[in-house]
């Protein structure tokens, strides 16, 4: 016995090395008789978790922990113990409940010198569809989309029906989560003209510290938008799930309207302006928005089946702008790390292809920071294929295969510089949009003239302030009629489809 503690102590201090930055063990790396989760999944009404290899414990069992977020194994709750070298668990998911597993991520333990230690990977569940109520049908009509406006003097006017478009983004700050009633007319309205709903998740400043990062405290009341969310503890992880599952539940086609989409913030690359937080390394805030991001996605998901979730970067790609963004490639890369090393899952992304520099209207317009190569600085509408063919890559995969789709979700040129000009990159986008068949929707930045970007020199609406329609607006409602190209080729001076690579 006490050789086969001592061999068992080796194996795991072995182990426990290899155990990364974020707390999960390396799969390619783990020491020999370690054991692997291969799979956790919600089956009926249990959690089912699957396991290979084996390792030796002092009391003769393996223990499943369940932890939060941001706990590592052994802390958590010890839910089951079966006898060592057993090949699946089968635990309640207690869905709703006080000891409720839905947000859990899971690891193996064993007893070594008294005490718990993990020698497995953990893994979150990665079916959390499984226990929706519902799962509507989508309302997948096509890619033209835009923001809307909202102001009853414009939005009366129903000038998105008009322009034909078949999706809209919402911005719901969390603050507003509590008051959903006044967004439901406008949703209702929107899906009884078959227009696709998507929701911008967004921690803003009246949210509170319950859903805000304490990484973000010392920039509260400064010149941020919005914050990054609260995965501090496991108390603020269960607020932001149940949130998501309140929202997903309320706007899944059960009297209040539908939403299909969730965006989980706002260029959260681009972090000291859209999703603040002062953490000591870009790791430190991969890890936190990986954390918030991975219990929305399982409260979304388990209150509706059918709903797509989405994590968003700006159009920065192979090097960032300043010291206080993380560029988008390197995000993804993260990103995908993290959520591949705890249960690969089906996000999606959402990102924001502007040109270069966003007071520059002329999409076709030749850049030394837009090249057609994985080092280029920026993605915009020109080199589209860059960022399509990087998600193309094997690694990047959905857990079936797939290539994870990618929400257009903000594409503004303004009007500054001339009318024309503008519509003819609303009209070039769209087509680029339109020959890329792993884009499932472009936004158009936006209905009406705003008017604090105006201030900025970012007139992008397709309408001015009082919804009167600039030559951009009839660029992008007959953008499939072959002479709205002809026209725009002719006042960028250059064949505008020359410019497209399609995928």
């Amino acid at each position: 016995m006490r050789l086969l503690r001592g061999f068992a102590s080796v194996l795991l201090v072995a182990t426990l090395i290899l155990v990364g930055t974020f707390g999960v063990c390396s799969t390619e790396a783990q020491a020999e008789g370690a054991v692997t989760i291969t799979s956790v999944n919600i089956v009926g009404d249990a959690v089912v978790v699957n396991l290979t290899g084996g390792f030796p414990s002092e009391d003769g069992l393996y223990h499943l922990i369940a932890s939060s977020a941001n706990e590592n194994a052994p802390k958590g709750m010890d839910v089951a113990a079966q006898g060592t070298y057993t090949t699946s668990f089968s635990v309640p998911l207690n869905k709703g409940g006080t000891n409720s597993l839905l947000y859990k991520k899971f690891t193996i333990c064993v007893m070594a010198g008294g005490v718990l230690a993990p020698v497995s990977n953990s893994m979150f569940i990665t079916n959390p569809e499984a226990c929706a109520p519902v799962a509507p049908a989508r309302m997948d009509y096509g890619k033209k989309g835009i923001l809307p406006e909202i102001d009853p003097t414009i939005a009366n006017k129903n000038m998105i029906a008009d322009l034909g478009v078949t999706q809209v983004n919402i911005n719901l700050p969390i603050s507003k989560i509590s008051k959903l009633g006044a967004y439901d007319q406008l949703i209702q309205k929107y899906n009884s003209m078959g227009i696709q709903v998507t929701m911008i998740i967004l921690a803003d400043k009246a949210a509170g510290k319950d859903y805000i990062s304490p990484y973000s405290y010392n920039g509260m009341g400064k010149a941020h938008d919005y914050y990054a969310f609260n995965a501090s503890s496991e108390e603020a992880l269960n607020r932001l799930g149940d949130a998501m599952a309140y929202v997903a539940q309320h706007y899944s086609n059960i009297g209040y309207g539908q939403v299909d989409n969730y965006i989980i913030g706002n260029e959260v690359n681009a972090w000291y302006k859209w999703n603040y937080m002062k953490a000591s390394s870009n790791d430190a805030i991969m890890a936190e928005y990986y954390k918030a991001f991975r219990v929305m996605y399982n409260g979304i998901k388990s209150a509706n089946g059918s709903a797509d979730v989405y994590t968003c970067i700006d159009h920065e790609w192979a090097y960032p702008e300043a010291s206080y963004y993380i560029s988008g490639k390197e995000f993804l890369v993260k990103f995908n790390t993290l959520v591949s090393s705890e249960g690969n899952i089906d996000w999606k992304l959402a990102t924001h292809p502007n040109n270069a520099q966003l007071l520059n209207p002329r999409v076709w317009e030749a850049s030394k920071y837009i090249t057609h190569d994985q080092s280029t600085g920026y993605i915009s509408m020109v080199n589209l294929e860059v960022l399509t063919d990087f998600m193309c890559m094997p690694e990047m995969l959905s857990p079936s295969g797939e290539v994870r789709t990618i929400k257009l979700a903000e594409v503004g040129y303004p009007s500054n510089k001339g009318q024309e000009i503008q519509a003819a990159s609303v009209a070039f986008a769209y087509y680029a949009a339109m020959n890329n068949q792993y884009v499932d929707g472009i936004l158009i930045l936006r209905e009406a003239d705003n008017s604090v970007e105006i201030a900025q020199g970012l007139a992008c609406g397709l309408c001015d302030k009082k919804g009167n329609p600039k030559m951009a607006y009839n660029f992008y409602k007959y953008a499939d009629d072959p002479s709205i190209m002809a026209q725009a080729n002719a006042i960028a001076g250059v064949d505008l489809t020359t410019l497209i690579s399609p995928r």
